[in-house]
């Protein structure tokens, strides 16, 4: 049976090199809705667990809903303290009305349709609860690697464009009409890894994955291109975090 989520076969990838997100970013989550302590959140687009586990770190009780069989048993395996794990559409929320204080979607938000989920979001929250979705965005646009690598990218993979994520986040949440309040922080962080773990990284992005028989090509000039940008062998990545809080009415 073919699996409803693309990143099932990029598991392995996905789980060995995607980033956790800084503490920053929950500090300022927890300043705009409230403690994570004690929590109830739901963590929609959960994949292999990485923000689920800061979440549970915090002393949030996490429910966590994945689309992808292969992601969601990679979680399961690897967050034993999640309070929940279910398969589900972030569209369509397989939960009752009123049982969350938080929702949040890391890195998923993008694939959602906004009225859907947002009004999926508000269904399941609490009066006066909140929705929360974040990114990590590479930060690189001033770097020739950076731009050399998304000039391959748009050529090799069908459909992709640099900047595919940027759109107005918080307006389209206030347009929805569910939200009392809308705020968007940022911040800037970076990371630094060996080739090969970035190469990794790059085979866990679904958009390289569309790249197909021409993946060896294209992982081949990416060496060649930061072994000449980093001849240390070591990738500094610089991230942009981007954080929209929208709460809704008490």
């Amino acid at each position: 049976m073919c699996s409803r989520s693309v990143f099932d076969p990029l598991v392995n990838a996905y789980d060995a090199a995607r980033p956790s997100y800084p503490t920053y970013l929950f500090q300022d989550l927890e300043r705009l809705a409230g403690s994570l302590a004690d929590a109830r959140v739901i963590e929609v687009g959960a994949g292999t667990g990485i923000a689920t586990r800061q979440l549970v770190a915090r002393g949030a009780r996490v429910i966590a809903v994945e689309l992808g069989e292969a992601m969601l048993s990679r979680l399961r395996e690897r967050t034993p303290d999640v309070a929940g794990a279910v398969l589900g559409d972030g569209e369509a929320l397989p939960l009752a009305a009123g049982v969350a204080d938080l929702v949040t979607y890391a890195q998923a938000w993008h694939w959602m349709s906004v009225p859907d989920a947002a009004g999926e979001a508000v269904r399941v929250l609490r009066p006066g609860g909140s929705l929360a979705v974040w990114w990590n965005d590479v930060d690189a646009a001033d770097t020739r690697w950076w731009r050399s690598q998304q000039t391959r990218l748009e050529a090799m993979s069908p459909g992709y464009d640099r900047d595919y994520r940027i759109r107005p986040w918080a307006d389209e949440l206030r347009w929805t009409g569910n939200f009392a309040d809308v705020v968007t922080l940022t911040g800037r962080w970076e990371r630094e890894m060996p080739i090969d773990a970035y190469l990794t990284w790059l085979r866990s992005k679904s958009y390289v994955a569309a790249i197909g028989d021409r993946l060896g090509d294209f992982l081949g000039s990416e060496r060649d291109s930061l072994l000449h940008a980093f001849p240390d062998g070591m990738v500094v990545e610089p991230f942009r975090t981007v954080l929209v809080v929208a709460r809704t009415d008490a």
